[in-house]
């Protein structure tokens, strides 16, 4: 198989602090085969020891054999990928993605897509502390296309709750930019379902189940006393995500989980469980079914791998000083993110008018009119900032907005110099070619003179 997971997201051993392999990230999302193309980011995430590692490698298997009806191979061959084991012990610490995007041509768009399959560390459980818990979780819901919330046996009131500051952080998100959820798609998948003579394993019952959880079937709270919180959280989460499914799959078999050599070979599981995998799968990663990674900076696009790399080394510097994630600093963090992107779409659009009115025949104009066009393509420059800018509406509430805006002007400011460089650099080579023109006509003329002289002396009588 080729490929492997590789490292971006890191806990350093001796100050328990999460830091970026920032190489590693570029050597994957800057690679020549993702370039330009939007991509789609699918995560899984949950608690520690419950299999995400092992169904990332399905989706792995699916991509390499590019969704074909014998995508899972042989039986017979070991499952492999990520690192997983069936042990006590923990395999993903950080965050990992796979080392080689993988390609698919998207039916509904016709465009090709980079697809990126992302791994977390357990979240939410005894192994793991709240605030590591949260800022994994809220890495991975921030960067992904779908996130696949893995859980054990049911839906619980607890799984719910470890997503109260996302939900919170979203409602008030969609009131500030009022155009889209703050999150894309999230996917409970309720791993060993407990109850399949009740719902069925599958979408069509896990959908059953996620509306009443969420209580959209008209069930009334257990406990009244708490109905306003619990509304409220369930709200929220509404509101957070563009999309919100649930998936009910079936136990592997208790021959596998009681055997010590067991390596993930389709043979070994469950046929209810393979036959699930072979539908669940394809939910996530068939042509038709891609969800493209949502920009945060350039309103109604897809992101690409750069603007990952951008997003990724934002989220990472705002809470490298050990600030808790929370709702107020995700919404601060977001519109960094996206007044950053507004600022380089901005820059963009001043440069390429400057461009396009001093290189294409290198002629040079007068330093008025030059400035002239200058504060021309500076005003629609930051136009674009602010209307490319989901914040700008609200940059009372984040003065981040305003600083980089100040700190767009002082950049096309700089920006000028170079382009008044060019200008003089131009005007000097027409000086210096007219001067050449002229001298060259001199010469022209006086040998012409002396031809002509020489002319009338050899034929005077």
């Amino acid at each position: 198989m080729s490929g492997h997971p590789v490292a971006i997201v890191v806990q350093n051993k001796e100050t328990r602090e999460f830091e970026l392999d920032e190489e590693a990230l570029r050597g994957v999302l800057l690679r020549p085969e993702v370039g330009d193309k939007p991509v789609c980011v699918v995560a899984v995430a949950g608690a520690f020891r419950t299999g995400k590692s092992f169904l990332l490698n399905f989706l792995v298997k699916y991509c390499v054999n590019e969704g074909t009806p014998n995508w899972l191979g042989d039986p017979s061959q070991p499952l492999e990928g990520f690192v997983w084991s069936t042990g006590m012990e923990g395999q993903t610490a950080g965050i990992y993605i796979w080392s080689e995007p993988f390609t698919i041509y998207a039916k509904y768009s016709g465009k090709e897509v980079a697809v990126i399959l992302m791994d977390t560390q357990g979240t939410f459980d005894t192994q793991t502390s709240l605030r590591d818990s949260t800022y994994i979780f809220a890495l991975t819901l921030l960067t992904s296309s779908v996130t696949v919330y893995n859980l054990m046996n049911n839906i619980r009131e607890d799984d719910l709750t470890n997503l109260q500051t996302f939900s919170t952080y979203g409602a008030s998100a969609q009131k500030e930019i009022k155009e889209s959820r703050a999150f894309q798609n999230l996917l409970f998948l309720v791993r060993d379902w407990s109850f399949p003579q009740q719902h069925p394993c599958g979408h069509e019952g896990g959908q059953v189940v996620l509306k009443k959880v969420l209580g959209q079937l008209g069930e009334k709270a257990e406990k009244p006393m708490h109905e306003s919180a619990h509304q409220r959280l369930r709200q929220g989460l509404r509101q957070s995500f563009e999309k919100l499914e649930c998936y009910l799959m079936p136990h592997i078999g208790y021959g596998p989980a009681e055997d010590s050599n067991f390596d993930g070979r389709p043979n070994q599981l469950s046929p209810k469980f393979v036959e699930h995998i072979r539908l669940l799968v394809p939910r996530l990663l068939a042509p038709e079914r891609l969800v493209l990674k949502r920009s945060a900076a350039r309103r109604g696009q897809p992101a690409t791998g750069e603007e990952l790399v951008d997003f990724i080394k934002t989220y990472m510097a705002v809470f490298r000083e050990g600030k808790l994630v929370e709702p107020t600093t995700l919404a601060e963090m977001m519109a960094r993110v996206c007044s950053n992107g507004a600022r380089n779409i901005a820059l963009e659009v001043y440069n390429n008018a400057m461009n396009s009115i001093l290189f294409p025949d290198g002629k040079s104009m007068e330093a008025s009119v030059l400035m002239s066009q200058h504060l021309a393509y500076k005003r629609d420059a930051v136009a674009a900032y602010l209307k490319e800018n989901q914040y700008a509406d609200s940059s009372e509430l984040f003065p981040v907005v305003h600083d980089v805006k100040e700190q767009l002007e002082k950049e096309i400011e700089n920006h000028f110099l170079h382009y008044t460089e060019v200008n003089d650099h131009n005007k000097t080579k027409e000086q210096m070619k007219k001067l050449e023109e002229d001298v060259e006509a001199a010469v022209t003329i006086g040998t012409l003179g002396a031809a002509l002289a020489g002319i009338y002396f050899f034929r005077r009588p």
